[in-house]
């Protein structure tokens, strides 16, 4: 799906199933524009109502896209790209406390990279470099 922002158009990621509902939404006129500024807004109110729906707005799916891709491991210099943000400090400040990137995945690198080459009973101690950590 394409999107206005500012003047700039960029692609937005949405499922294929959501294609039909998608495609059915009378927000586009013929140069692109919306033809009427509030026609989906008034709409998505009259049917969160309608529906008994808790009160939320349409930028919390925004939220809910980028909690849902982060916390899934999606790296945060694409979502940051897809939510059309200008710079990935935006997007960090904002979402970073939910990557994968914590202080627990860093360590599970590291020890990804180190234990392979760590001594152990089995290895010889004598010889060069046998004070050493490092094999």
């Amino acid at each position: 799906m394409k999107h206005r922002k500012e003047g700039e158009w960029r692609d937005i990621p949405v499922p294929n199933s959501l294609q039909p509902f998608i495609e059915g939404l009378p927000v586009h006129n013929a140069t692109g524009g919306l033809p009427y500024p509030d026609l989906l807004r008034k709409s998505w109110d009259r049917s969160i109502k309608r529906l008994g729906l808790p009160e939320y707005n349409p930028h919390d799916l925004r939220h809910k896209w980028a909690t849902v891709t982060l916390t899934s491991g999606v790296s945060i210099h694409e979502v940051s790209r897809w939510l059309g943000h200008r710079s990935i400090k935006v997007t960090v400040d904002k979402y970073g406390h939910l990557t994968r990137d914590g202080r627990e995945r860093c360590r599970q690198v590291v020890e990804a990279a180190v234990a392979p080459h760590m001594l152990t009973t089995s290895r010889t101690t004598s010889g060069p470099g046998a004070g050493s950590v490092l094999a």
